[in-house]
């Protein structure tokens, strides 16, 4: 268990018999990337979207581990990704909800892995600097989101009562 303050997260131990092959790596950051780039302007209101190096890659690493256990492994995935921002005040958060993937729209969804983002607060932005005036509103909405190296996975399955099962992916390493 690693212990993050007052939250304890189940940690998912790298079995070497894992699938953890280039193409399945590849298939699921794909559709992640598909889904953030299709959200950019469509839910997030942003012309661009920063994420740190390997981050995606490191997200859909996390993924097929978490999926091992199950029966159908991540082919039986339904992965939702949610973003956390600071308000125009930055003193609340809004949480914008991207489309639910599903990673195989034939396949029964058994398990559900929950991508919890966050604004990389410590990258100077527009978002930040320009004050609450209307005139600025649409440059502000429009500049530049920074997505924060570390996020958490949270993993839910459908079939039985369980605790869910949460993992930190720190891209900073």
């Amino acid at each position: 268990m690693i212990n993050s303050g007052h939250q304890q997260l189940s940690t998912f131990n790298y079995d070497p018999e894992l699938d953890l092959s280039e193409e399945r790596l590849l298939l699921v950051s794909k559709i992640l990337l598909t889904t953030l780039r299709e959200s950019k302007i469509k839910h997030l209101s942003c012309d661009n979207l920063y994420l740190p190096c390997n981050h995606i890659r490191n997200i859909a690493r996390q993924c097929l581990i978490m999926s091992a256990e199950e029966p159908f492994g991540i082919m039986g995935a339904q992965i939702k990704i949610k973003l956390t921002l600071l308000s125009s005040n930055i003193t609340n958060t809004i949480t914008k909800y991207l489309p639910v993937i599903r990673i195989n729209p034939k396949q029964k969804t058994t398990f559900e892995i929950e991508i919890d983002l966050h604004e990389d607060t410590k990258v100077f932005t527009l978002r930040r600097m320009l004050p609450r005036m209307k005139m600025f509103q649409q440059i502000k909405e429009r500049s530049p989101l920074y997505v924060s190296p570390r996020c958490l996975l949270i993993k839910n399955v459908f079939y039985k009562t369980a605790e869910p099962k949460r993992a930190l992916v720190n891209s900073m390493a």
